[in-house]
């Protein structure tokens, strides 16, 4: 197979589990949380990856792939929600933003599905075949370099 042709696949197939991922996220929304939509969730995530307590709205814009007001729409949705508590000051931007513990107990009833997903569509693969796609997908998307903040990065790396 010629690479033009395997990269089209590569995007299609791209596509096509994203898609899949977004609405399984919009549907999980509706579901547990009725007025969340697929880029709170992932915001959700995102903040469920946080290992120092909180992080700041601008540190959240890259990893949902998102504007600034994206963020906070979704922060003040999550906010009304008793899902994330900021903690206190003046200016929202500043203020770190953690899961509260319904917030994290959320999280946990999206992923372990979304894994379970992942996990039969992954069934074809064996273990070295998942460890070497896990590290291209990470390498392609730059997820743990460029999009995501240092202290994102995977902890079995270390």
């Amino acid at each position: 197979m010629d690479r033009e042709l395997r990269d089209r696949r590569i995007v299609v197939a791209t596509m096509v589990w994203g898609a899949e991922l977004e609405r399984s996220a919009n549907r999980t929304a509706r579901e547990l949380t009725p007025g969340l939509n697929a880029r709170d969730i992932l915001l959700l995530a995102a903040l469920a990856f946080d290992r120092n307590g909180g992080a700041l709205p601008n540190e959240l814009i890259g990893p949902v792939h998102t504007t600034a007001a994206g963020v906070s729409g979704s922060l003040q949705r999550l906010e009304d929600a008793e899902l994330v508590d900021r903690e206190i000051g003046t200016d929202a931007r500043t203020r770190p933003v953690q899961l509260t513990p319904t917030g994290r107990d959320l999280v946990d009833s999206i992923v372990v599905p979304w894994q379970q997903w992942f996990d039969t569509a992954l069934d074809r693969l064996d273990e070295t075949e998942r460890a070497d796609l896990y590290q291209l997908v990470v390498k392609a998307s730059g997820l743990w370099d460029d999009v995501w903040p240092a202290r994102y990065e995977d902890e079995s790396a270390s």
